[in-house]
């Protein structure tokens, strides 16, 4: 059984166990190595950190892992995570072997992100997410979970997991299948939907630096519509030049009457930079005739600017020496 059983998890499995097969699907608890399992192959949540990681290794450290873990089988002895990343972690960190899980087979990707969704908008609101995780949320609320009731299922389940009472059971209505009910649904307007949902096919290092404010959702939107290797080289060119993507600047991206290399996109960032940077306005200064007779008469433009440079880099160098 589970070690530092509580009365709570203990009230779950009574439910769990009355109930066995709509709310587990005849799976039973089992303790598995921590090292068998892995991440989503497609999770985007940010793991907890700071104190709530802090606290959260201790509250293992003193009771175990008291919420089971949910993962499916990949083969006889690997298993790839559902519900339970942070669990997972501070599991390590308290210095645990194995940990409590609930085991899934032949679930279909709908119903495998439905746990990995569900898990997420259960601990945390939509507003507390950051605009890669809404995307990711939208885009299974959208296009995903075409089955509303298995998608009850799963959330009654993992309600009974984390609460041990069915009371805390909410249905979620109609399915959700249109820009208008996801929209109305989050209190977000259609364009939003729209933009937020671009964020899926963006890279990762785009999508990163709109999570950290260092990228503007709108401009990740427009370059969304390039293909991953033009937004691979905007990035490293962006990246190795420090040059600061824009609106007008993936705009001239986009509209390229050439096909986009990384060399172009150097080369069009370069140039771009150079028209914004303040022009320098150019002084002449003039000599008097008997400086230019003793000195300059002759001579080429091109020789006396260089006459000019040396003598004026020697006097600077004598005069700081």
């Amino acid at each position: 059984m589970l070690k530092g059983q509580s009365r709570r998890i203990a009230s779950a499995i009574d439910l769990l166990e009355q109930d066995y097969d709509s709310v587990v699907g005849g799976v039973r608890f089992t303790e598995l190595p921590l090292n068998q399992i892995q991440p989503f192959h497609d999770h985007r949540f940010r793991p907890y950190e700071g104190e709530r990681l802090e606290d959260m290794v201790e509250s293992v450290k003193a009771h175990g892992v008291l919420n089971p873990v949910i993962v499916q089988r990949l083969d006889a002895d690997r298993y790839e995570m559902l519900a339970g990343h942070n669990r997972l972690h501070a599991a390590e960190l308290a210095g645990l072997k194995t940990i409590p899980a609930l085991v899934k087979e032949n679930l279909t990707e709908e119903e495998a992100l439905a746990y990995v969704i569900e898990t997420n908008l259960m601990q945390r609101s939509f507003s507390d997410m950051l605009p890669s995780e809404q995307a990711a949320v939208l885009a299974v609320r959208l296009d995903k979970l075409s089955s509303q009731g298995r998608r009850n299922d799963i959330i009654r389940e993992l309600q009974l997991l984390e609460s041990g009472d069915a009371s805390t059971l909410s249905p979620l209505g109609t399915k959700l299948n249109s820009y208008s009910q996801v929209a109305e649904n989050y209190g977000m307007g259609r364009s939003s939907v729209a933009r937020l949902l671009r964020l899926n096919y963006g890279i990762d290092d785009f999508r990163q630096m709109v999570d950290d404010g260092t990228l503007a959702l709108r401009v990740a939107d427009d370059l969304s519509f390039l293909s991953e290797q033009e937004q691979r080289w905007i990035y490293e060119a962006a990246q190795e030049l420090h040059f600061k993507l824009t609106m007008n600047s993936v705009k001239l991206f986009r509209d390229s009457a050439l096909p986009l290399t990384k060399e172009l996109i150097c080369g069009m960032m370069q140039g771009a930079q150079s028209e914004s940077k303040p022009k320098i306005p150019v002084r002449k200064v003039s000599v008097s005739r008997s400086v230019y007779d003793r000195y300059f008469k002759g001579s080429s433009e091109n020789e006396i600017q260089s006459v000019i440079d040396q003598a004026l880099a020697a006097w600077f160098a004598a005069s700081h020496s």
